[in-house]
């Protein structure tokens, strides 16, 4: 089939480059006219995926509304803070057509998930799912087993990206849960800031994993305020993503974490980056949820604190230890 991949970031081009070797046609849209250039002169995306020699089926432009029309079949992957001003372009060019939205995060003015904004943006009921799971886009590209889960209401629009992507080497799982994967995707890009922070101040392997547990503890809370399952945060989506991010070396938000640590300034690391760094946007929407919502996630709040406020990590991280204890699985 023909498919246009809105989106030549990383995970944009490594979904191309698996949905090419599908047997599947791809247009693959870049944003900056240079890269769209670089990329038809040496069938290599060198700025977001080096190293990976780009399939001929796959082809490019940077002509958004030709990308929209070139196929019936529309993948979405371009960062969160992009997503409506892009859909707001191609809306017209939507109709009537089958749409997958690889992008993860929270609108941070509306605080809506990803497949919010695009029914707000299209403004009628959409033909449209989600995927996520862990995923490093490097190594997708390079083969390496993976497994994701697609959500939609629809199953039968579930089972056919799962088609159209699945093979030995990418396992694609389906949901109805789209609310909880989506959050998932979401949050575990928050929650691996603090991952790196401990990781940057040398905190021990017991801290690491007292804290992604009590993470995974925060993602559920608010998932079940918003009526995900709990069982979906167990799965590749909360669970899954949530160890990728914060272990994984090649997680750009436990690097931005790092950074921190070092004691650099946030929003200097944020524009010294070429790839988007989600969990620097997420981390301002899921604190205002929170409290808009009435729901206790100290480690967002704490994040928060440190991120946009300037407050000390380590003052921080003493803060977080001092908190009164719960339930273990409150």
């Amino acid at each position: 089939m023909n498919v246009a991949v809105i989106g030549a970031g990383a995970w944009g081009t490594a979904f191309s480059m698996q949905l090419a070797g599908k047997g599947h046609t791809i247009t693959l849209w870049a944003y900056e006219p240079e890269l769209c250039r670089a990329m038809e002169e040496t069938r290599e995306n060198g700025i977001y995926l080096p190293g990976f020699s780009l399939p001929a089926a796959i082809s490019f432009t940077e002509d958004l509304n030709r990308a929209a029309r070139s196929a019936d079949t529309i993948v979405i992957a371009t960062p969160s803070f992009a997503l409506r001003p892009t859909l707001v372009k191609i809306a017209e060019g939507l109709k009537s057509k089958k749409v997958l939205v690889l992008t993860k995060g929270l609108e941070t003015h509306t605080l809506l998930t990803v497949s919010q904004v695009a029914q707000e943006v299209l403004e009628r009921p959409l033909s449209l799912a989600v995927l996520s799971g862990p995923s490093f886009a490097q190594e997708v590209a390079n083969r390496v087993f993976t497994s994701v889960v697609v959500a939609s209401v629809d199953k039968g629009l579930s089972r056919y990206f799962q088609e159209m992507s699945h093979d030995e080497r990418f396992r694609v799982y389906t949901s109805q849960d789209v609310v909880g994967v989506e959050l998932g995707g979401a949050l575990k890009n928050v929650m691996a800031i603090g991952a790196g922070i401990i990781e940057g101040l040398k905190l021990g392997h017991n801290t690491l994993a007292a804290y992604v547990t009590r993470a995974l503890a925060e993602m559920k809370r608010l998932g079940a305020s918003m009526g995900a399952r709990e069982t979906t945060f167990m799965g590749l989506s909360g669970m899954g993503d949530l160890i990728l991010t914060c272990t994984g070396p090649l997680s750009r938000n436990r690097m931005f974490g790092m950074e921190l640590a070092k004691g650099k300034d946030p929003r200097k690391v944020i524009e010294s980056q070429k790839a988007v760094v989600e969990g620097f946007y997420t981390i301002d929407a899921a604190y205002r949820f929170s409290k808009r919502l009435s729901i206790e996630m100290p480690i967002t709040e704490e994040l928060y604190r440190v991120v946009y406020e300037g407050k000390d990590i380590r003052a921080s991280f003493e803060d977080i230890c001092r908190r009164a204890i719960r339930e273990e699985d409150g």
